[in-house]
This record gives structure tokens, sequence and C-alpha cells, in this order.
């Protein structure tokens, strides 16, 4: 055990000598011993004592609740984060510089062009002539004249491939284009619950290495958005939404474990979220593991960088 999902209703944490305490509403109370935990995610509102939270920290453990209806009350607290003020220095320093942010856009985007290259060769033989359009594509962002061409570039790029997974699904999951919310299928709910996932990793693996989550260069400053768990992101997106369109091309998730459409959107029922969270173990393993790789390597990017002196 390492995750822990608590994904029910009317919850109550507590900690007990060394065990994370479960209670819910007719049923007996169950214990799990804090050493085996690493990650308790919640996917609903529970009620939880300062203790716990205080204990959970102590031992490691990130707390993390996901609202999947409105994301911008989803919080996380990360233990065992790393504060490093230089490596936060150089974030800053790229961040507000637009040469040092556009060099770094283009490496960010290069690859993921080159990584959904290799998704798509690998997912279908059909899919060579996009393959090969993206390692193409390549070549053009890393001499990208500026920030807009590059997004631009980008944003053709993802549209090129969503038409490409729509043709892999059956038509009756009505999905058309990504759409985050409210997400009005259920391809983008999974799409959408997936992101959330990796994006709350892409976070963790941020802290842990020291650095600040807010500074991204790829994806600007906003109030409320990880910046750079965002930048980090990108290249996973592709094998991401390659899992999330097998899911539903094998029929392992069906409409029928989705909410009706509606215009409050298209949600994952109680049923398909046991599937999908069946499935996502080793997803999520292989997400982890490039999210950690990612953000290694731009530490020791960041690492082997001189901020240039103030001026007297």
């Amino acid at each position: 055990m390492s995750r822990v999902i608590l994904d029910r209703r009317k919850l109550a944490l507590e900690y007990t000598t060394g065990c994370l305490i479960i209670r819910e509403p007719d049923q007996p109370p169950r214990s799990l011993p804090m050493a085996r935990i690493t990650q308790l995610i919640c996917m609903h509102s529970v009620q939880i004592t300062t203790q716990l939270v205080g204990q959970l920290l102590k031992h490691g453990i990130d707390f993390i609740v996901v609202n999947q209806r409105h994301a911008d009350n989803s919080f996380s607290l990360y233990a065992n984060h790393r504060q490093q003020a230089h490596r936060r220095s150089v974030q800053y320093h790229w961040q507000s510089n637009p040469g040092a942010r556009l060099e770094w856009s283009r490496h960010l985007v290069s690859h993921k062009l080159k990584v959904t290259a290799g998704v798509l060769r690998g997912h279908s033989a059909k899919a060579r002539t996009l393959a090969d359009s993206m390692t193409t594509g390549v070549h053009q962002v890393l001499t990208a004249p500026n920030e807009a061409t590059l997004r631009g570039w980008e944003g053709n790029a993802q549209k090129s491939l969503f038409a490409y997974w729509r043709k892999q699904l059956p038509s009756s999951l009505g999905f058309q284009q990504r759409q985050r919310r409210p997400p009005p299928d259920p391809v983008n709910a999974t799409l959408s619950l997936s992101y959330m996932l990796a994006y709350e990793e892409s976070v963790r693996q941020i802290k842990k290495n020291g650095l600040d989550p807010d500074l991204g260069c790829y994806h600007r400053l906003v109030s409320g958005r990880k910046s750079l768990a965002c930048d980090l992101m990108e290249p996973l997106r592709p094998r991401i939404e390659a899992w999330v369109v097998e899911l539903f091309s094998e029929g392992i998730l069906t409409g029928r474990h989705f909410s009706p459409p509606s215009e409050r959107g298209c949600w994952l029922g109680k049923g398909g979220r046991e599937i999908y969270y069946a499935h996502l173990d080793d997803a999520q393993r292989q997400w982890r593991r490039y999210l950690a790789g990612y953000t290694r390597i731009l530490a020791r990017t960041i690492d082997q960088h001189h901020l240039p002196e103030a001026s007297p």
C-alpha cells in the first residue's frame, strides 16, 4: 500500500497510535497503518482532525483533496518538500526573462511532440503519417521565433492528435473535442480526472525537488494555477490520452458508467470509478516515474545555471 483513495461520502478520519482510522456511518471503523501510506487522496468532503493533519505531515504522507466538479476547491498538503532558494531564484529569473522562457518552452514542446510521435507509433500502424508530422514539427518548434508562434504550432499539433483520438472511439460516446468545465461527455470527464491526478503528482515532485510549482515558463503566472506543474505535465499528456482512449476502445469503460450528459456536465458514476481506480495504479506508476524524471532534469539544469550578478 502507498496511495489510499477515499471515494465515499460522510467519512470521518482520525489518528490513533500510528494508524489512520476511517469511520463510516453504519460500518465498523477501519484502521490503516500510517507507515504503509505515502499519499492520502479524498475525492469527497471528509471530517478530519487537526491531530491527523499533523501526523500525516510528520509521517511524510501527502494529503490531497480532489473536487472533480469544482477544481478550484481542490487543495493539497505535501510532506517532505525541500526549500532551495537558488533553484527558485533561477526559476523567477527564467519566467521573467523572455529569452530564457522561450528557450525552455521550445525544448518542452519539442519533447512533447517526440513523446506524441512515439505514442502514435505504438498505438496504431495507421497513425504513422501523423507520427511523422509530429517528428517533423520537432525541428520547427526548436526554431520558433517567439512564444505566439510556438503556441500556435503546439495547438495545431494537439488538435490533430485529438482528431485522431476521436476516430478511435465509439461515436456513441459523443466525444468531439477537448472541453474542460463542465465535461460534456464520458471521454472528457475521464480526461479531466486523469489530468487532475497527474497534476497533483506533478506538484508533489516539484516540491520534493525544492522548486516552486507556481513559476512556470510555457504556462505563465496565473492566480490559483501551479504553472510549472502544468509545464511538466505537457509531455505526459499524450500518454494519459492514449490510456484513456484505451479504456474506452477496449470497452473497459462505457457510457453506462457515467451520468447522462447535461448542462451540469457528465460524471463518472460509482461503479465506473471502481473500474477506473482498479486500472489506475499501473498507469499512474508510470506517470509518476516520468514526472519524477522531468523534475530531476529541470533541477539539474537549474543547478548548472549562474544568475547574473546584481548591479552595485
